[in-house]
């Protein structure tokens, strides 16, 4: 056996180290993870190797005891695919008590060799893998050695009776190791080799996980298609790996299954049916072609009466986040509260009267609701600021009078509060600008009486004031700054904040707010600067721009594009702290007391000032905590599809933006949600092999130059061939005015001429349409050729190395050997 283990062993070594050239070829692997996965390979080299010892020691004949190796490996092999057998009791109970639901699962994946090795396959090499694979070796080989000394036992009934006796042994070493194998699992001790940690868990999921308290199992069904295009594999193995780790780290507390889902199968009927998780058409890039596939990547959280269901991970949805966000949601913990104010900015859908439809909320209503409860504030009635934990104003300059009051007074009880204002709101229809005028709260009156004046804006100086810093009402900052080249149109008041546009810290590494972001996105944004005030306010910058190529423009001008650079840097986003001093509200006086009825005692006498002790207790102090961000347009729903999508390779675009988490950990932080800060910044990078990668985009770069020049040759062949035919009806209409025809004659004949110029016109556009499209499809297929062909290249190298170093190895032994063979030999006995 041992010497078997050797040759595979070696046999393996090689393979490692030839695939391992290969891949650093072609890029930078993860050896971590590339280990694990031999490693994962030896292991079952071992077992099987063991499996095949003792089929060699039933028979003399050696094919029938490669049959039996076979035949005794099978089944370990084949369990993966047994279906799982399912019990479910659902909704048991009578109305309007707590629903149960029960599920009994029995699979025998667990025993399968495939999903042992998955662990390994992973870069999580595991004690029960480890344990799992040994106790194959011992009890085959054990058995292997009862094989071996049944020869020396006696005939007749003692030879029974000794093989009954190292049955029982077999079968009793079998349950100790099967116990073993079981400590193993729910021990749950494993590592994870990749150098990008791609599986483990960051600390603070680890920490929410071992903090979830519930009265039963979060049952956790996750629906994922077997078999993905290249640019969701990725998203695919996050997910696995996520789903299995918190598995591990949960313990009972996360009961998880795992469904492998075909478009019509049976799984597929059951996601659709309990969980509304559905088939996602997806459109991907392969070989140079566009395809359309159906995909299952959907999960969902059950625990109790509050159902969670994520219907589908795209490739930009941060997986563990949403997890973790979901596990927690479902186990009913206790969620903070967050108010929205109700401003013109209609984050809430509107109702459509033509369609009489409701509206779509906005992107960020949604996502909130997720994580918190989530109301309405009415800014015309006193905002309760004991029912909400943080208030979330957009556009508050589109406030009345004396709305703008009540949300002042809300700030100075203390109210956390995150404010987008944004002088220029161009991508966010409907939302009014800061120096716009008040859009009416009745637009059906407006329809019917006709245009009425616009109703009173509220004083937002005095919000301002209040904070202690500037807000421009109509100047917007612009930043010569484009990180994506391929997007030339983006234009200069698109302001992109990372570190490439030339300052060091474009994010306050301090604040957990800003800490860890990539790239903001402020699209037409304002500014904010700090009055010199004597209050004591800490007002800590977020976001700024550099200090070179940078400038303001009044929004009137932006379509002028003059622009003046003053090379300052600017401050889109600040937090605001300090305690301030108010008067306090007056007390109502009861029921049937005048407001002047005061005790004797308390009155000043006449023409005598109330004493500093008496001023003192009408002003009480507070702490404010507010965020407030120059732009509105950074939390527009397009910024959230870009999220979702992620990158988009095939298309060219590879956007990197943190404004979705920018919003979210202002509203985390404000209300004192800190869980998911760390673990919503976290990224996991996936090594790809960059020279495929290169050789692929230059291949795509080419072909869209070249599709480009086709349709611009398509375009100008079309304006000569529409010019041919205008100058040719101004020819014949020269022609017959100078011989003096009637006006009716000239214009019937040059009505005939233009029909039968305007048909053979369309005839050759027709041709010339189809020669490009068939330009186009030769190209496209040219592409595809080229990157099968790179892909091909290299796979063959990869297939062609390994063998090499081996057979170099042979013959270098074989020349050794017969050199020694030869050595005393004398040349006549040779010859």
């Amino acid at each position: 056996y041992l010497a078997a283990v050797a040759i595979y062993t070696v046999s393996l070594l090689f393979s490692f180290a030839s695939s391992l050239i290969v891949l650093r070829t072609l890029g930078d692997p993860d050896v971590g993870l590339f280990t694990s996965t031999y490693l994962g390979y030896w292991l079952v080299g071992l077992a099987m190797l063991a499996i095949g010892m003792v089929a060699s020691f039933l028979t003399s004949n050696l094919t029938v005891a490669y049959v039996f190796g076979a035949v005794f490996n099978l089944p370990l092999i084949f369990a993966y695919y047994i279906n799982k057998a399912r019990l479910d009791v659902f909704d048991f109970g009578q109305a309007g008590s707590e629903a149960h639901n029960w599920t009994l699962s029995l699979t025998a994946r667990p025993w399968s060799i495939q999903q042992q090795l998955s662990d390994f396959a992973r870069g999580v090499p595991t004690l029960s893998g480890f344990v799992y694979f040994g106790a194959i070796v011992v009890v085959m080989l054990y058995l292997s050695m009862i094989l071996i000394g049944r020869r020396h036992w006696s005939r007749g009934n003692t030879a029974f009776t000794t093989g009954l006796h190292y049955l029982v042994r077999v079968v009793s070493l079998g349950v100790v190791m099967l116990g073993l194998f079981a400590l193993s699992q729910r021990i749950g001790l494993h590592y994870d080799m990749t150098y990008e940690k791609l599986t483990s868990l960051s600390p603070h999921t680890v920490e929410l996980l071992d903090k979830l308290e519930t009265k039963r199992p979060v049952r956790i069904d996750a629906f994922i298609s077997p078999e993905v295009p290249e640019a969701y594999v990725q998203t695919r193995l996050n997910l696995i790996n996520m789903l299995k780790e918190m598995q591990a780290v949960g313990g009972k507390n996360i009961n998880l299954v795992i469904h492998e889902t075909k478009r019509f199968g049976e799984e597929a009927t059951l996601a659709d049916e309990r969980f509304r998780i559905t088939a996602k058409k997806v459109t991907t890039e392969e070989r140079g072609a566009f395809a359309d596939n159906f995909i299952f990547l959907g999960v969902a959280f059950r625990c109790g009466l509050s159902p969670v269901t994520v219907p589908f991970f795209d490739r930009g949805t941060p997986v563990e986040y949403e997890l973790i966000r979901s596990i927690r949601t479902v186990a009913q913990q206790q969620r903070k509260t967050v108010g929205v104010l109700t401003t013109d900015a209609q984050l809430y859908g509107q109702f459509n009267m033509q369609s009489m439809t409701p509206g779509r909320n906005w992107p960020i209503i949604d996502e909130l609701e997720k994580q918190y409860e989530v109301v309405r504030i009415d800014p015309q009635q006193p905002i309760d600021t004991k029912e909400i934990d943080v208030l979330l104003a957009v556009q508050p300059s589109s406030l009345g009078p004396p709305e703008m009051d009540n949300f002042i007074a809300a700030i100075k009880t203390g109210l956390p509060t995150a404010i987008f204002e944004d002088p220029a709101p161009l991508l966010t229809p409907g939302v009014p600008a800061t120096s716009a005028p008040r859009q009416s709260s009745s637009r059906m009156s407006m329809m019917m009486m006709g245009r009425q004046q616009s109703p009173p804006k509220g004083d937002i100086n005095k919000l301002w004031s209040l904070l202690g810093v500037d807000f421009l009402p109509d100047t917007i900052v612009w930043q010569k700054y484009n990180p994506y080249p391929k997007f030339s149109q983006f234009p200069d008041e698109f302001v992109f904040i990372d570190e490439g546009a030339g300052v060091d810290e474009p994010f306050n590494p301090a604040e957990p707010i800003s800490s860890g972001l990539q790239q903001v996105l402020f699209p037409f944004p304002g500014s904010v600067r700090k009055l010199s005030t004597e209050k004591v306010l800490k007002i800590t910058p977020l976001a700024k721009t550099a200090d070179k190529a940078t400038g303001t423009i009044p929004m009137q001008m932006i379509r002028q594009g003059i622009r003046t650079p003053t090379n300052e840097t600017y401050v889109l986003a600040v937090r605001i702290r300090g305690q301030i001093e108010t008067p306090a509200p007056q007390e109502k006086p009861e029921d049937g007391q005048p407001e002047d009825d005061k005790p004797e005692d308390d009155k000043p006498e006449d023409g005598q000032p109330e004493d500093g002790k008496a001023k003192e207790a009408k002003m009480v102090k507070s702490t404010i905590d507010v965020v407030l961000t120059a732009d509105v347009d950074m939390l527009s729903p397009a910024f959230f599809e870009i999220r979702e999508k992620g990158d988009m390779p095939e298309i060219g675009i590879h956007f990197e933006f943190d404004n979705v988490t920018f919003v979210l950990n202002v509203l985390d932080e404000l209300a004192g949600d800190s869980d998911f800060l760390e673990i919503r910044k976290r990224r996991r990078k996936h090594r790809t092999l960059t020279q495929i990668q290169d050789r692929t985009e230059a291949a795509r770069e080419a072909s869209t130059k070249t599709v480009e020049e086709a349709r611009e040759q398509f375009k100008q062949n079309r304006q000569d061939v529409e010019k041919e035919l205008t100058d040719r009806i101004q020819e014949l209409q020269k022609e017959m005015n100078d011989k003096h025809l009637d006006m009716q004659e000239i214009i019937r004949r040059v009505g005939i001429v233009q029909r039968h110029g305007q048909k053979r016109m369309d005839a050759k556009i027709e041709q010339l349409e189809q020669k490009k499209d068939k330009k186009i499809q030769r190209i496209d297929t040219q592409l595809s050729n080229e990157i099968e062909e790179v892909q091909n290249s290299y796979r063959m190298w990869a297939v062609l190395l390994p063998p090499i170093p081996p057979l170099a190895l042979a013959c270098v032994v074989f020349f050794v050997r017969r050199s020694r063979e030869r050595e005393g030999i004398s040349q006549t006995r040779l010859r």
